[in-house]
């Protein structure tokens, strides 16, 4: 079960949840990502976002490094809620928040997998098509933009 209700951070900022989610992957925190506090360090959930948005283009099919288009990284950031504790099994969940004409913007959260769904960082990434050879943005495929509507549209059906 997917936790969709808002939660409260510690600075009083409502913090929404994810509505349906176009893609879950599910991680084990390791060992060696921990800081001293036994904390997963902060680098290791812009890691773990970054799994979550390559394992999703894999299972679209889309070549993550792409011959001769793709999708890179414009802009990412992330609301630290609460600190993952080792030993932890966590699931990070994506889907579409915004939709440009060369770019498009992904909502991500990071919570425990099982239990109470406790979420630990929720934040957001831009995605940029570009033109390999030039490394210029170009419109974003047809295709794509279709599977990033459907995304949208399911998530304002569920509000």
């Amino acid at each position: 079960m997917i936790n969709r209700s808002p939660i409260r951070d510690p600075h009083s900022a409502m913090i929404p949840s994810h509505p349906t989610a176009m893609h879950i992957e599910r991680l084990r925190l390791r060992w060696g990502e921990m800081d001293a506090m036994r904390h997963l360090n902060n680098v290791s959930y812009f890691r773990y976002f970054e799994q979550a948005r390559i394992s999703w283009f894999e299972a679209l099919d889309l070549d993550p490094a792409g011959d001769v288009e793709g999708a890179v990284l414009g802009s990412i950031s992330c609301r630290f809620i609460k600190p993952a504790l080792y030993p932890c099994d966590v699931v990070v969940a994506l889907w579409p928040l915004r939709i440009g004409n060369s770019s498009f913007t992904m909502g991500q959260q990071m919570y425990r997998d099982g239990g109470d769904g406790e979420v630990y960082a929720a934040g957001d990434a831009t995605m940029v098509w570009i033109d390999i050879a030039t490394g210029r943005p170009r419109p974003l495929p047809e295709s794509m933009r279709a599977l990033l509507q459907a995304g949208l549209d399911a998530s304002a059906s569920t509000t």
